[in-house]
């Protein structure tokens, strides 16, 4: 199962209403390309993790990568495991608020985290 993680910032600070669109539009495409995943969206960034058949996965980031709505669009890691993560998401969501973050992450400000986990803009691997 091919699978790879991105981060990216989006050029405005996304309403409810507009995240749910994006996220209906992200279920509609993955379900019909088996694609599985979540979306973390906190502070105006973005990181997300797809996992399915690589050439879909591919053409799905290729899509993300070329969406206005965010820039920065960042390859933080790719690769291929035996089997799901996100068995049965076609694409799970979590808005995180900056506590929530911080629990989760250990990171005190989403900034450093993204700052540090920063690769080459739309590069390859870690």
């Amino acid at each position: 199962m091919y699978h790879l993680m991105y981060t990216s910032h989006a050029v405005k600070q996304f309403t409810d209403e507009e995240l749910l669109e994006l996220l209906r539009q992200s279920r509609d495409r993955n379900k019909k390309l088996n694609i599985s995943g979540i979306l973390l969206y906190v502070q105006g960034k973005f990181m997300q993790v797809l996992e399915g058949k690589k050439a879909f996965v591919e053409e799905v980031y290729s899509s993300i990568q070329r969406d206005s709505r965010h820039v920065r669009v960042t390859l933080l890691l790719e690769g291929n495991s035996p089997k799901r993560i996100f068995r049965g998401w076609s694409m799970g969501f979590k808005r995180l608020s900056n506590d929530e973050f911080v629990n989760t992450s250990g990171f005190t400000d989403i900034d450093v985290f993204f700052d540090e986990h920063k690769m080459k803009e739309t590069s390859s691997v870690l």
